[in-house]
């Protein structure tokens, strides 16, 4: 059986060329043809300023990728969230679908957050979802609109060799790191912190990422 990041790939890889026709290699992307990647962690929420700050905590398990065909970008990811404990916190499940453009050195991506909350108000939810890259020499300068899935509100950050650090507004912050393991597989980890309207909300994660080795771009 044919792994997933290897039907992304064979989705991605241009048509083959016909006996006699010059075969021209495809420019730089700033994001791999391919990538796909799964996470595991735990997300905890609370209100600031009461004897509780951490009321609600639930454990996670995402799955993400992008594809190219040439430089239209298809991004997807889903988020499953459930909790260790009954409280305000239910069951949900998180759908995210961008389509967007990547070029030599800048990707752009849009679509919607779609969540699904057992118990929650309102138990459906859409809400919009923007990620921006832009390569600078050997750094990546990042920027989203409730990424990741919709959990982080707004942030801006930059990367350098798999390592990242973003600001997330109005107060927090956002890291990950990469450790290679093959030329094409990745140890991942990522957490994020912020304070929001009276609300406080905290995730660490930690998976693999598995992309096509055509490409030396770093996603958030």
């Amino acid at each position: 059986m044919r792994s997933p990041l290897a039907l992304l790939l064979a989705l991605a890889a241009p048509f083959s060329a016909s006996a006699g026709d010059d075969v021209t290699a495809p420019a730089p992307r700033a994001l791999a043809p391919a990538q796909l990647r799964a996470d595991v962690g735990v997300l905890s929420t609370g209100l600031v300023g009461t004897g509780s700050a951490w009321t609600d905590t639930v454990t996670a398990q995402a799955l993400s990728g992008h594809v190219l065909f040439g430089g239209l970008t298809l991004d997807g990811a889903l988020l499953s969230l459930v909790p260790l404990r009954s409280g305000r916190t239910g069951a949900s499940l998180t759908l995210t679908a961008r389509v967007g453009y990547t070029g030599e050195l800048w990707s752009l991506v849009g679509g919607p957050v779609v969540n699904l909350g057992y118990g929650s108000r309102p138990a459906f939810q859409v809400l919009p979802s923007i990620q921006a890259l832009r390569r600078v020499g050997p750094v990546d300068l990042h920027a989203g609109l409730l990424d990741l899935h919709g959990l982080v509100p707004a942030h801006l950050g930059a990367s350098w060799k798999g390592v990242g650090l973003a600001y997330v507004l109005p107060v927090g912050a956002r890291a990950w790191a990469a450790i290679p393991l093959t030329s094409t597989l990745a140890l991942r980890l990522e957490g994020f912190f912020f304070q929001l309207t009276g609300s406080q909300s905290a995730f660490l994660t930690v998976g693999l990422s598995a992309r096509s080795p055509a490409s030396t771009g770093v996603s958030p």
